[in-house]
């Protein structure tokens, strides 16, 4: 009998905590890590947030606030349309996300600074998912990444729309490492200033760029690495960097970029080099580079 009534005590404790995650939680300025995030008695971090909704959920913003670096472990919404949430990561990374395989994770119209005594790290750090999309989200001033997949075991799919990066090492880099691969896409997007716009550094990565501006990058623009990686590059102006795009470093490192309805213009080093092969079909605009600016192939037009 004793058996069974601490057995039936822990199955009671056990269910009351699954219980109490709500799949919708709120946020506030004066908010209190201590309250239950419901609409009336909100959180005040993310972090507070995420141990209280279940997966998959939604974090809103209920008013403006730094909301605190987080770790994203489960399928989860962090939405704040509406208002003006963000998150400061002062000497660390911004929102970490390690994940399961099969989770997916949204981020919206949040912005994430590293600004501080000690800027921060990386933006955000994409250890494990199955998808992560990224919204209307700004992200700024950060001694590596922007954003960055460093995932090791799955495949991760990553898309970036109407989102500016600027003042980072790497503005997006695909970093991930055998077996894990990483799918890139960044769609009516602002990337600037940084050290490098996009990099994949990663062994068979992808990403691809649809109607971006990658502007007054230092470094490269738009840069694969790895022997095995791709990318493309579609409606989208390169100008005013030390290179436009490079597939390929360090020689003979040859992986391939393809280009199509692209600007390229007024890169300080070089528009387009490597040791790759790029692809540029015969509708882009390339002149007015210093150094190289010749695709190594050029593809039929299709009308």
């Amino acid at each position: 009998m004793k058996r069974v009534l601490i057995l039936s005590i822990l199955t009671l404790g056990i269910t009351t905590l699954a219980n109490a995650q709500a799949t919708r939680t709120w946020v506030s300025g004066v908010g209190d890590d201590a309250n239950p995030c419901s609409r009336t008695a909100p959180c005040k971090t993310f972090a507070g947030a995420i141990s209280k909704t279940a997966s998959p959920g939604i974090i809103n913003c209920l008013d403006p606030g730094g909301f605190g670096a987080v770790t994203v472990t489960k399928s989860v919404t962090i939405d704040c349309t509406g208002t003006m949430g963000s998150v400061l990561s002062s000497g660390v990374q911004g929102i970490v996300i390690n994940a399961l395989t099969t989770d997916k994770i949204v981020i919206r119209n949040v912005d994430i600074n590293g600004a501080g005594t000690t800027i921060g790290t990386n933006g955000v750090n994409i250890i494990q998912a199955a998808a992560v999309d990224l919204e209307d989200v700004k992200i700024s001033t950060y001694s590596n990444a922007g954003l960055v997949t460093t995932n090791t075991s799955n495949s991760i799919a990553v898309s970036l729309n109407n989102c500016q990066i600027l003042y980072a090492v790497q503005g997006v880099q695909a970093n991930s490492g055998a077996p894990g691969t990483s799918t890139i896409m960044v769609n009516n997007s602002h990337i600037f200033r940084n050290t490098n716009g996009i990099d994949v550094s990663g062994v068979n990565n992808y990403a691809e760029c649809t109607r971006c501006s990658i502007e007054q990058n230092s470094g490269a623009g738009f840069q694969i690495e790895q022997t095995g990686s791709t990318g493309s590059l579609e409606s989208t102006a390169l100008v005013h960097n030390a290179t436009g795009v490079q597939a390929g470093i360090p020689s003979p490192n040859a992986p391939t970029i393809r280009l199509s309805r692209c600007f390229i213009t007024n890169n300080t080093t070089n528009g387009i080099t490597g040791s790759g092969t790029t692809k540029c079909f015969g509708n882009n605009m390339i002149d007015g580079n210093t150094g190289t600016q010749t695709c190594t192939t050029i593809g039929a037009q299709q009308q």
